[in-house]
């Protein structure tokens, strides 16, 4: 086959340059993203029952539904999620399952406990969670002239419908005022005057509003439609309902209520650097490209802008994922060619000739370009995973081209023509060759099939790597030997008088050559010292290592780097039952400290929510860019930690967003688990304050605080019942009163409909003793107080409940400043959980990052340990060996000296992409072994004795070794300096390739040879004996 691609040149060409047309055409479909998408298998079920309490959603609906689901097999944790007249059960199933599948299976056993569930609830509602659907871009919406509620009604009007209809976005979400609605509110004295019951005035609300279809007749042959119309048009039609009649006294709504056209009740604030405004998020669709979705977004908003939204509309950007995205993207290509040519400079101070240089970089393009045909097959996108794949393959990509060119050269030194030079070189390597790719490949195919998430997360770099060595393989024994053969100079025609050289390029040239002769003579005179005294020099490379273990210690532990993204948040709590506007007072102080800053752009503040309550909120915070700041984001992060650490009143958190999964993000999770929630609230806050004596712990928090008081209506069943009432009864009224109650038909305008709610004015609803005074009538028509026929007290309960694996779980957050998750998750689990003493029934599991960090250290370690064993099969198989692969292997641990030493220097700690360098280190510190044992049994095969074997392969294989070594170092060099967006979370990885690279050439070139050589002088005694 390598006779046939040198042979037939034009063959060659075809061949490769139908790979690089099939790239450079898969190439603009890529889809561009920030990191590979993750199917996690979820699966949700959720339930709403208005009013609800926490602990009556919890008996009523949590626990039927949960022990119902938890008969479906495949379930890996099953946690539920219980508010205020809301419950959400969340299913995760193993990896590999159909999440379809199990979402029929879930919805068939909540449709057989529906019967035992309350009648009244909405419908339980089982879908699939998708959280690659994600938020990507946020903008916030504010006027001088115009309220919120009026911005909101645009946003819904015109904004919504318009970015909805954009390809790729799946949901539109507004925050930050309170819907239209259309209130009637009810007079309670004139009601109880009229003697009107409150049941009846909804009742005939609910039944008037609609429209009703009454079939057809005929006329004179035409057929006309009969309907019945009593929908309402305007406010004056509701006001004119007729909602008594009593001997000719007619009393209509308007008599008993004001009917007015407002909002709802608030439930959420926004306000963007101060002014309060409407926040609009936009979520796109899963397995979409992200920046291809962010750009239809950005002109569909510009056109309303432009066209639709008035002049007084402010919009502004809170979020924009693709800048992020578009900039970690272009880094990571730049690294790419930077890397390249840092190769090539290598590759060419070497071989000192230019046409050799080219020959072997042209390996990297065509490498890379076809590996984007499989990346297109494969449906990968253009991500930080893959890109970064790619750019630590660059040096790699070139290094079986050097070898073979350098080959090729020695050949051609040796008198022999470029033909028969090219063709032998590549014989003689090609077992090299194949050996040290396929090492590589064993290693990367491993990270790319591992399990957990972090396999989904791996996948693409693991597998792009693998892709890109294989086309430089296929590259090595076709492109390379064929333009060596017709292109390629004999070494004595570069530079001569007809084509010299720049005198002071040669001169550099020069001194590098000399400095390599020098470099050789030295390793020459190491190695004959080294083959008089092999054993001492194993012995001490071996204690060597074991010394470099004793600074693991000093290595922090976490699950990823953090990353500078430009944006974080700023989470809030106040004491539970704190209303909106007092909220809104105590979170003004913190948003004018983070507006002082001079790096932030933005501060977008919001309170409360769908599910959360107004004490609760968040500021999301975006900076200007990198290149317009002195200080990273950790640092600004950490000078608000320090500065409001003791705002009075409230719990402040300040948090990336980064790391995956659901629910919070601080790395730091601990999950206890109980039946009994005064006994958890316990132990949380007895570990909140330990947690908070621990040197680098911060932004502690617990995730269920006090309980928040309620007004209890306890209904006496012997005063109702001798009025006709009842629990249900009396509560219905109750909820109608206060809470309101909309009708099941709503008030159309144009083509959206709103909401019709009835309730009290807000007059009667303002404490206690309003609720004592509710009149509610009975079944003979008269009125009694609502503390006649029950008791109503002053208590308090649970604002939210979490249950994971069918157990109650309350949850102590916390962040880290000077420490590493690792450390102080360690420190947890070993001295602070047993201070806890937990009785029986009650335990403790590490949930979140800390649980994902331990998972994910799992798959890597199994990842390793497969590639170990898969490297020692390929080189068994290449060799025709048991014992020379354990030769070639011996180089693998010294690759840790240089890891662990890099790792220290630089700062880094070891998380899951050290961890994934660590693993790559195994393939490519192998190469030096094989080009050093290949070489030496040819040379036995020749007659030569093992140490003359030795010495020549070491001193002829140096050159392409040290080659091969600082082109692969080089091009992962811009990786291990933290250069562009997103190097945080890159460069730990790059420091331990670069740094176990170095120490384990320059071991190895030492202690394989001596290996090799006692193993064969040992199998020559036998074999004489």
């Amino acid at each position: 086959m390598i006779r046939t691609f040198i042979h037939r040149p034009v063959f060659t060409t075809m061949f490769i340059l139908l790979l690089v047309v099939f790239g450079i055409k898969a190439y603009p479909n890529l889809g561009v993203d920030l990191y590979p998408e993750v199917d996690y298998p979820l699966v949700s079920v959720t339930v709403t029952y208005e009013g609800a309490a926490p602990e009556e959603m919890e008996t009523l609906i949590t626990k039927p539904i949960e022990n119902r689901v938890s008969q479906v097999s495949g379930i890996k944790t099953l946690s539920s999620s219980i508010r205020e007249g809301y419950s959400q059960t969340v299913l995760e199933f193993e990896l590999g399952v159909d999440p379809k599948e199990k979402a029929s299976e879930v919805r068939e056993k909540v449709a057989s406990v529906r019967g035992r569930l309350p009648d009244d609830i909405d419908e339980p509602i089982v879908q699939r969670v998708d959280l690659s659907a994600q938020s990507i871009v946020a903008f916030v919406l504010s006027s001088d002239v115009r309220s919120r509620g009026e911005i909101r009604k645009l946003v819904e009007d015109v904004v919504s419908d318009e970015l909805q209809r954009v390809e790729g976005v799946s949901e539109v979400n507004v925050y930050g005022a309170g819907k239209r609605e259309f209130k009637i509110q009810v007079d309670s004295q004139k009601l109880n005057g009229y003697g009107i019951p409150f049941q009846t005035v909804y009742n005939i609300i609910n039944s008037e509003n609609m429209n009703t279809p009454g079939g057809s007749v005929k006329e004179h042959g035409t057929e006309l439609t009969v309907r019945t119309l009593g929908k309402y048009k305007n406010i004056d039609d509701i006001k004119n309902v007729v909602v008594s009649n009593q001997n000719g006294r007619i009393v209509k709504l308007g008599d008993i209520a004001s009917v007015r056209d407002d909002w709802e009740e608030e439930t959420s604030y926004a306000r963007s650097n101060g002014v309060p405004s409407v926040v609009l998020s936009v979520q796109k669709q899963s397995r979409t490209n992200t920046v291809a979705v962010t750009d239809g977004v950005m002109a569909a908003m510009e056109n309303l802008k432009q066209n639709d939204l008035p002049h007084d509309k402010k919009v502004d950007i809170i979020r924009d994922q693709s800048i992020y995205i578009r900039e970690n993207v272009s880094d990571v290509w730049s690294s790419i060619l930077f890397g390249g040519f840092l190769a090539l400079l290598i590759t060419y101070l070497f071989l000192q000739n230019f046409r050799a240089t080219v020959i072997g970089g042209l390996a990297i393009p065509t490498s890379v370009i076809a590996t984007f045909v499989l990346m297109k097959q494969m449906d990968f996108t253009l991500n930080n995973m893959s890109l970064m794949g790619l750019s630590l393959a660059v040096g790699m990509l070139i290094d079986d081209a050097i070898v073979l060119i350098e080959n090729v050269f020695r050949h051609m030194e040796m008198g022999k023509g470029p033909l028969q030079a090219a063709q032998e070189a590549t014989e003689e390597l090609a077992l090299a060759i194949l050996a040290t790719s396929l090492a590589l490949v064993a290693v990367f195919i491993p990270i790319g099939s591992m399990g957990e998430i972090v396999g989904q997360f791996f996948s693409q770099f693991g597998l792009t790597v693998a892709f890109a060595v294989a086309f430089s393989t296929i590259s090595a024994y076709s492109l390379t030997p064929m333009m060596s053969a017709y292109w390629l100079k004999k070494p004595k025609e570069v530079g001569a008088s007809s084509n010299p050289r720049n005198k002071y390029l040669q001169v550099v040239l020069d001194k590098f050559e000399a400095g390599f002769q020098e470099t050789r003579k030295f390793y020459g005179e190491i190695m004959k010292m080294a083959i008089g005294h092999p054993k001492k020099v194993i012995v001490i490379s071996c204690v060597t290592l074991l010394f470099n273990f004793a600074f693991l210690p000093f290595l922090g532990v976490e699950l990823q780097p953090t990353y500078d993204s430009g944006e974080f948040s700023v989470v809030i709590k106040a004491p539970t039952g704190t209303d909106l506007e007092k909220m809104k007072n105590m979170v003004e102080p913190v948003e004018d400290e983070i507006r002082g800053l001079s790096e932030a752009k933005i501060v977008a503040m919001r309170l409360g929510g769908a599910r959360t309550p107004v004490s609760q909120g968040t500021i999301d915070v975006k900076l200007v860019p990198a290149s317009e700041r002195k200080r990273s984001m950790s640092e600004v992060m950490d000078e608000l930690r320090s500065k409001l650490k003791n705002v009075p009143g409230l719990s402040i958190s300040v948090v990336t967003g980064q790391g995956g999964g659901r629910g919070d993000k601080r790395p730091v999770q601990v999950g206890l688990r109980g039946s009994d929630m005064d006994v958890l609230e316990g132990y949380a806050q007895n570990l909140a304050e330990m947690l908070r004596q621990q040197p680098g712990a911060t932004d502690i928090d617990i995730s269920t605080g006090e309980a928040e008081p309620e007004d209890i209506v306890k209904v006496d069943p012997l005063r109702a019942s001798a009025l006709g009432l009842n629990a249900s009864n009396v509560g219905e009224i109750v909820k109608m009163a206060f809470q309101g109650k909309t009708t099941s038909n709503s008030f159309t305008v144009g083509d959206n409909d709103y909401s019709v709610r009835i309730q009290l004015k807000d007059d009667y609803r303002k404490n206690l003793e309003d609720v004592k005074n509710l009149m509610v009538s009975t079944s003979s028509g008269s009125f009694v107080r609502l503390a006649d026929v029950a008791d109503v007290v002053l208590d308090s309960g649970p604002t939210r409940i979490d249950r994971e694996d069918r157990q109650r779980q309350l949850v102590v957050y916390a962040n880290t400043v000077g420490t590493t998750p690792g450390e102080l998750i360690q420190k947890i689990e070993k001295d602070l959980i047993p201070q806890l003493n937990m009785q029986l029934g009650y335990r403790y599991k590490m949930i979140g990052q800390a649980d994902m960090m331990s998972k994910t250290f799992a798959e890597i370690a199994k990842a390793l340990l497969i590639a170990v064993i898969m490297i020692y099969m390929v080189l068994a198989a290449e060799f025709e060996s048991f014992v020379q692969p354990l030769i070639i292997m011996v180089a693998l641990p010294f690759a840790l000296i240089g890891a662990i030493i890099g790792l220290l220097v630089s700062g880094q700690t070891i998380n899951m992409m050290s961890l994934i360098g660590f693993t790559m280190l195994l393939g490519l510190v192998t190469k030096t072994s094989i080009l050093l044992v290949d070489y030496a049994n040819q040379a036995r095969t020749a007659g030569k004795s093992v140490k003359e074997s030795i010495l020549e392969a070491c001193s002829l294989r140096l050159r392409p070794i040290l080659m091969t070594t600082l082109s692969t170092v080089l091009g992962m060099m811009p990786i291990a300096l933290g250069i562009g967006a997103g190097a945080e979370l890159r460069q730990s990885m790059g420091v331990v390739l670069v740094g176990g690279l170095v120490t384990s050439t320059i071991l190895t070139l030492v202690v394989v040879p001596l290996v090799y050589m006692l193993i064969e002088e040992w199998k020559e005694k036998h074999r004489t004996e």
